[in-house]
């Protein structure tokens, strides 16, 4: 965990995977390096968690899950054929696909603590608690998606190298993510509100209640569909469930949801409208506060945008934040803008990929230390510390990793 993580230029990572077998090789081994100062990294910064989290079960499951892949690979030697490559991709797709679920298990540790401290000692550490989170998760994005992206990368595909596509299309991206928070919607409130598509500002409504027309309709760019999907994805369902809660039961029909993009010259920018009643401006920080939800699935309060689970496999409270760590990991953004009392607008700003490096900050190159889990005014200057150990923290984390090792060995002579 003391070895700083590579910035990789996604210029760069669309070369590699359209390269030769002897690329891919090379590939392999930096990945190999890679994703094993990343998972280490990962492990430490859970174990050193302030306030109680690192103690809790849930942050414990997943440290414990995150130091496994680092002993896997340490087990597994580095690829110098096409075969080892084979059987390190293969390690890597369990690894991808391993049964915890590290969101909903970290919520239940964050949870855990906030139930310990009560109502208002946890909004007092509210703000450094989900920049922790904010760090933490950003991270996994750049891990899962170097996994992903030499996945992808041995399968044959048009337009695209990996899981970077050079033909996303934004239209048909919000048409599937409408026609799923449609049907969720409906699920939960026995109705939905329909989907506009708006391009060039015309706009027509087709039979599956979304539509759009234009002579554009298809301007494809460079970048992550899966990333694309799951923020709009996101943000129709936090829309469509909105509107369903403020307008259900009413005799007045509900207005549709609106969606709209457009292509510039630097980037892409996607806006979803709708008319669910807003947040107040004193409770906007809630809905970037992560695992803030009400249990009553027909109560929405303080800047919760709905309480149920946005589909399957996505958790309550935080999807929202990491839609937004999404947009923000390519150098874009996520904005909201309320208005309380009649809806909200949220503009996602999609940057053009192919000259950027991974937009990581220092912090998040490097391995978090306990001394800087308090991001206040001496945050920048801490950062520069933050790659090298200190003697407790070794013997903290080589009791730890022994402690797991003979748990692992113990439970295979059963």
């Amino acid at each position: 965990a003391r070895r700083t993580a590579t910035a990789v230029r996604l210029e760069d990572l669309y070369k590699w995977g359209l390269g030769d077998a002897a690329v891919r090789l090379r590939m392999a081994r930096f990945l190999h390096q890679e994703v094993a100062i990343r998972n280490a990294q990962l492990c430490k910064e859970l174990r050193l968690l302030p306030y109680g989290l690192s103690e809790t079960r849930g942050v414990c499951d997943v440290a414990a899950c995150f130091t496994s892949y680092v002993d896997l690979l340490a087990e597994n030697p580095v690829p110098e054929t096409a075969q080892d490559d084979a059987n390190f991709t293969e390690m890597l797709q369990g690894i991808l696909e391993d049964e915890i679920q590290v969101v909903p298990t970290l919520g239940r540790g964050v949870l855990e603590v906030r139930s310990s401290l009560g109502e208002t000692r946890y909004d007092e550490i509210r703000p450094e608690v989900d920049r922790i989170l904010d760090r933490f998760f950003i991270k996994r994005i750049g891990l899962r998606f170097l996994i992903q992206h030499h996945i992808e990368s041995a399968k044959a595909q048009t337009n695209a190298s990996g899981i970077i596509h050079s033909d996303v299309s934004v239209r048909a991206c919000l048409e599937d993510a409408s026609k799923e928070a449609r049907s969720l919607c409906r699920k939960a409130y026995g109705v939905s509100p329909k989907v506009h598509i708006a391009i060039d500002e015309r706009v027509h409504e087709d039979s599956d209640g979304f539509g759009g027309s234009s002579v554009r309709q298809h301007r494809p760019f460079t970048y992550v569909p899966m990333h694309l999907y799951f923020s709009c994805s996101v943000l129709l369902q936090n829309a469509c469930f909105a509107v369903a809660h403020r307008y259900n039961g009413k005799e007045r029909s509900m207005p549709p949801v609106k969606a709209s993009f457009a292509h510039g010259e630097e980037e892409v920018t996607v806006k979803i409208s709708d008319e669910g009643g807003g947040i107040p401006r004193s409770d906007l920080h809630l809905a970037w506060s992560y695992f803030d939800f009400v249990k009553e699935a027909s109560a929405l309060g303080r800047g919760r945008r709905h309480s149920e689970p946005l589909g399957t496999g996505n958790p309550h409270g935080a999807g929202l934040p990491l839609a937004r760590l999404h947009a923000r990991y390519y150098g874009g953004d996520l904005v909201l803008r309320p208005i309380e009392g009649y809806g909200s607008d949220a503009y996602l700003f999609l940057n053009r990929l192919g000259r950027n490096c991974e937009n990581l900050p220092h912090g998040v190159r490097v391995s978090p230390a306990m001394n800087d889990s308090s991001l206040g005014d001496a945050w920048s200057a801490s950062l520069d510390s933050l790659g090298s150990l200190t003697e407790k923290e070794k013997i903290f984390l080589r009791r730890r990793l022994r402690e797991h090792r003979e748990k692992r060995q113990a439970l295979s002579t059963l």
